[in-house]
């Protein structure tokens, strides 16, 4: 059974460029427009991994973040953020307070690559 990715991301282009990425891939793919939708399909979806954009319509990254971090069903989850904002600090400032760190940042634009090889070292491939 493939591995199965999520990708929260505001911007319909980078869903649609993701989705068919990880496709390629040999991932079950499935996408949300924005932290809130993201969350809900997160918990139905039951994804190995979530890529979540930041700055995002209705519930940022952060929020999301924070509660896919807290919530039971989906703590385990692994979270590679996708930003224009390098630093960890950048967005997450002190807010992060005890939630672990995300497996990764990947700065937009992403080297499709390199960002291939960091999802398959996150999600154990």
């Amino acid at each position: 059974m493939p591995k199965k990715i999520l990708v929260i991301d505001d911007e319909a282009d980078m869903r649609a460029y993701l989705s068919a990425l990880f496709k390629k891939a040999g991932y079950a793919v499935q996408s949300a427009p924005n932290g809130e939708e993201g969350v809900a399909l997160a918990r139905s979806f039951g994804p190995d991994l979530v890529t979540l954009d930041v700055l995002m319509p209705k519930k940022s990254g952060v929020r999301a973040y924070r509660e896919l971090r807290t919530a039971a069903d989906t703590q385990g989850v692994a979270i590679v953020i996708l930003t224009g904002l390098a630093k960890q600090q950048d967005f997450f400032g002190e807010e992060l307070g005890g939630l672990r760190p995300p497996e990764a940042i990947v700065e937009k634009p992403i080297d499709r690559d390199r960002f291939l090889e960091t999802v398959k070292g996150v999600i154990g491939e």
